[in-house]
Order: structure tokens, then sequence, then C-alpha cells
């Protein structure tokens, strides 16, 4: 059997490090299918949901709180693909319909280097490739607990652009059974293509939040008062 150290050291991300090109894909597909979800959702006023001038490759100014509502909704993505609302190419609908499958989970980050990160949840390990900025850039410790959205994309699998920090690192006690959780889930196959992704939340109810109540609090607390955007 492998050591957990053989099983991280071998573990490659299929899709990494965007292009500017599959930036201005990705986010022009996610920005427009925020645009939708506001449109249905009402989360924020339309006026707040604006490009950011500086950088219009990333999430619109307060996208992440109606991202949030979206993977809560991912029922909206069919009508978004199927209705092509704002008139997208092609292309963009081709990237937005595997979006479907995201998973939208708390996950323990237990490994990452500038290629990918490798995140756990209850019951798998998973294998998320870099986007613009290196897989690290956005882990302040390993262990420590995170909000993320796990998309399909090209092959692989990504963020849909945002990190929530729930936690910053473990309680002592804790690392234990931590490590105990990742040699258990290091014997299993590592999640890391699109197609292992989608195969792994076909089955998850469309209302199912994988967010315990306390930090579910935590996180509209931090929307409300405008501490996360």
């Amino acid at each position: 059997m492998r050591t957990i150290g053989e099983v991280f050291e071998n573990a490659s991300a299929p899709y990494s490090h965007m292009s500017d090109a599959d930036a201005r894909l990705f986010y022009s597909t996610m920005n427009a299918l925020l645009v939708y979800t506001n449109e249905r959702l009402h989360v924020v006023a339309p006026q707040r949901l604006r490009e950011r001038p500086e950088n219009p490759d990333m999430l619109y100014e307060n996208g992440a709180q109606v991202a949030e509502a979206l993977w809560r909704h991912r029922a909206l993505i069919e009508d978004f693909v199927r209705d092509n609302p704002l008139g997208l190419s092609r292309r963009q609908l081709e990237v937005a319909r595997p979006w479907r499958g995201a998973l939208r989970d708390m996950f323990t980050v237990v490994d990452a280097n500038e290629d990918r990160a490798i995140y756990m949840n209850q019951d798998r390990l998973f294998v998320v490739g870099a986007m613009q900025d290196p897989a690290d850039a956005h882990v302040h410790h390993i262990p420590s607990l995170m909000l993320l959205t796990l998309l399909p994309f090209k092959g692989g699998i990504v963020t849909d652009g945002k990190t929530l920090h729930l936690s910053p690192r473990p309680a002592p006690w804790a690392v234990p059974l931590i490590t105990e959780q990742i040699a258990g889930l290091a014997a299993q196959r590592l999640i890391a293509s699109s197609r292992q992704l989608t195969n792994y939340t076909r089955d998850i109810p469309d209302d199912e939040n994988r967010v315990t109540e306390r930090f579910q609090r935590i996180v509209d607390r931090g929307f409300a008062s405008g501490e996360l955007a």
C-alpha cells in the first residue's frame, strides 16, 4: 500500500494554469451566469453586480454572494443553457453545461503546490488545478477548512473563482483525526477529472446544503456585513 506522501507526490491535475484565453472564456461564462442567477433569485441589487475594471477576468463585484445562491439552485444552469437568455456562444454554453455537476462543500486542504491542491471533504480527496494564480496561493495553512465550489473545466477540476476561509487551522486535538481520515481516503482513487467530479455529484440532491448550520451563519453574516463580497 502506498503511503500518503507517495499518493500526494503522484497526484496531478489534468488541467492547471489557465491561459489568458481560458480565463476570458471561464469568467465571461461565469459572470453571465451570475447575472442570470441574480435576475432569477434577486440576491443583490443589479447595479451592485458589476465588472471589476482593473481586472475583468475575475468574478464580478459581489459575484461571490450570487454564486453562493447559484450553487444552492443548480437547476438554474439547465435553464440558462437551454434558453441562452444572454446570447452566449456555443463554446460558452459548452463550458457552462457541466457546471450542473458543481460541488459546493466544506473542504480541508491537505496538500498544495503551485500546480494543484488536494482537498478533502467527508468521503473523498479531490485534485484541483491552478487557475490564474498558483494553486497554493490561497492556502493559508495546511490543514485548514474552506468553503469551495469545485467545477468541471476542460477535463479537470477548478474552483468557481472564490475561496471562503472557514477556519484558519484545526484545534490540536483534531489533527490526529484529520490524519487518520486522510490515510483512509488516500486508499481510494483521487477525484481529479471532470468526469469523476460529475459522477460524484450526480446523486447529490439540489437542495442539500453541505455546509454546517454554524458555518453557514458565519458566511451569511459575512455577506450581510460586507466583509465578504
